[in-house]
């Protein structure tokens, strides 16, 4: 990918280190005659333009996390449109991949059933498609967000139970007047549903989880980035940012003018 930002000097240099933390990696000054950073296998040129393999979800992390905008993006693999899947593959409606949108429909992802017991709700998806490696994926996704999910669901602990036929997520509990459950009960499923798209549709997913000062902002853009974008999702959206302290539209700081903070 070639990711242009043309940015320079202090500019720059902040790009780099936003890259380095996402990454985790060291970042190295090469000097003359390229005056290149290299971020493990990403370059920055003079001009901040930043080359290295795909990694979409560096660009939104990038962009959502450390405000940094680019100008234009080229990618070396085709859009997700354009990739040849099987039926059976769980694909989001719509998902924040670098500021690009699925064309892909709800009725592609695998249904989700939900289970209420008693105020307590399980949400269950079928086992098909999932190959060990996306059951791995799934698992350290989970455990990336721990604290931001657990935090957000009000839940102590959350185990993926696997059976014969489909994956059970008991984390949900179920309070207020049968509206306020019935958007609830929506809100979960698209959750579950779309973390379970995401781990079918990476390659590998780092289970580090970072911490994070602003915990409503952070898991807004984790949304973003499943695929929780536009009006159709604000209701979801609202639900699980709730309980999160922070400010979603705001990294650091308030906003000068009063706002929803939990869009």
């Amino acid at each position: 990918m070639r990711i242009h930002y043309n940015l320079s000097g202090a500019a720059r240099k902040a790009l780099v280190a936003a890259i380095s933390e996402e990454l985790n990696l060291p970042a190295h000054y090469r000097g003359a005659p390229t005056f290149a950073y290299e971020v493990g296998g990403y370059q920055i040129d003079k001009a901040g333009t930043l080359e290295g393999a795909d990694n979409r979800g560096l660009i939104a992390d990038l962009l959502g996390l450390h405000d940094f905008k680019a100008e234009q993006e080229e990618y070396d693999t085709m859009p997700l449109a354009e990739i040849m899947v099987p039926d059976d593959l769980a694909i989001p409606e719509t998902a924040a991949l670098g500021g690009k949108v699925s064309p892909y429909h709800d009725e592609q992802e695998p249904p989700a059933y939900a289970q209420p017991e008693g105020n307590d709700l399980a949400i269950e998806v079928p086992l098909t498609g999932f190959t060990p490696d996306k059951l791995d994926n799934l698992a350290k996704l989970v455990k990336a967000k721990e604290t931001l999910l657990r935090t957000a669901l009000r839940a102590g602990d959350l185990p993926i139970q696997q059976t014969t036929e489909t994956l059970r997520f008991p984390w949900f509990t179920l309070e207020g007047n049968a509206q306020d459950n019935s958007d609830k009960v929506k809100a979960y499923t698209l959750l579950v549903e779309k973390l379970c798209a995401a781990a079918m549709q990476q390659k590998r997913v780092t289970a580090k989880e970072k911490p994070v000062e602003n915990e409503k902002f952070a898991f807004r853009v984790f949304l973003i980035r499943l695929g929780f974008v536009g009006d159709e999702y604000r209701v979801a959206r609202k639900i699980l940012l709730t309980n999160l302290p922070g400010n979603s539209a705001y990294k650091n700081g308030s906003p000068s003018k009063e706002v929803d903070v939990n869009e």
